[in-house]
Formats: structure tokens, sequence, C-alpha cells
């Protein structure tokens, strides 16, 4: 399904030079934290992570286009039990009609105060793995070209996510593996 919101906030996001946009919305009885990311790549990511004692995530891959593919394989039973949309419960989750309500009330204009910070970028995203205890950049670590060492996989993921495309790239160039802290430093990546 085309969600024609995501692409009205990618405009906007554009304006302001943000590439990552934080808001919350309320489907049902349900209400989800939401980060849209233009920093996924190939595709633009949308997750969810539904409030409360126990949260759950769900990530979509937002294709060319501002798709959203109706199919929720890997999730779809639990997002259906958040939902009390199960077996038995009289209500079916059907996904398309679920895409059409989160379209209907993604907000379509980008504001600075919505850039999240790198420990909300880490609580909204679980699939960023590495040190989710410390969700603020530290340093550089750099590795010798000669030494065959650099930055694991993670760690170029989580340099991605949280510090975006010009970090990601300043890594790959300086074979640079970036460094956290549990407390926020105020540090920044650039030298």
């Amino acid at each position: 399904m085309k969600m024609t919101s995501l692409q009205e906030l990618h405009k906007s996001m554009i304006a302001i030079r943000s590439d990552m946009q934080q808001f919350q919305v309320t489907l049902g009885a349900i209400s989800f934290d939401c980060l849209f990311s233009t920093r996924d790549k190939p595709n633009f990511t949308l997750s969810l992570t539904s409030r409360g004692l126990n949260p759950k995530f769900f990530l979509l891959q937002v294709k060319t286009g501002y798709w959203i593919a109706p199919f929720f394989d890997e999730f779809y039973g639990e997002l259906a039990k958040l939902l009390n949309a199960g077996r038995g419960s009289g209500n079916k989750l059907i996904p398309k009609e679920f895409l059409e309500k989160l379209n209907a009330v993604i907000p379509v204009k980008a504001i600075v105060e919505r850039n999240p910070p790198p420990n909300e970028i880490i609580r909204l995203r679980p699939d960023v793995t590495e040190d989710r205890d410390r969700p603020y950049f530290d340093t550089w670590i750099y590795w010798s070209k000669d030494s065959g060492k650099g930055p694991s996989e993670e760690n170029r993921y989580k340099t991605q996510m949280v510090l975006g495309d010009d970090a990601i790239n300043y890594s790959k160039l300086r074979n640079a593996s970036s460094r956290w802290s549990a407390v926020d430093l105020s540090r920044e990546w650039k030298d």
C-alpha cells in the first residue's frame, strides 16, 4: 500500500534536513512510538513500538514509492494479539486496513523537535543490538589498514542508525569503530 503520509513527511523532512522523525500514533486502544528513518538502506523504515509495560517492536520496510507490503508474515500473530485481533477475538487483522488506518494518523509535517536523540533511537530500534546500554557517542577507535581489523557489522549498523550517513562514511573512510558511552558526554562524532 502506498503510504502518502510518509511521502509528505519525507518531503517536509528534506526541507529541515532531517533523516529521522519520532512521533506517536494511536490505533484503537493501542499507542505506538514511531520512528520513520531514511537512514536505512536500501529501503526506508517505519518502526512501531507499542507503549505500555510489555512493549512490542515491529519494523516495516518502506520501499521505493513509499510502499509498504500488506503482508506481515514475520509478525502477523504478535501484532494481531497486541491489537486483540487474534483467533477467537471476533476481530481479524487485515494488514491493508491496518496500513490505511496508520497512513491516516501519521503526521505529514516534520519538525526539528521530533529529531530523536541517540537514546530514543536505541529505545525505538531494538534491532540495533550492539551496546544497547550505551547509546551516546564517545570517540573513534582507529584501526590500522595493515592490521586486517576494523569495525564490526554491528558497530557499523549502530553508527549508521544513531549517527547517520556522514558518520558511517567517515567510519569506512578512516577504518574506525565508534565507541559508545552510557552517559551523554556531549561529544560530536566529527573531528
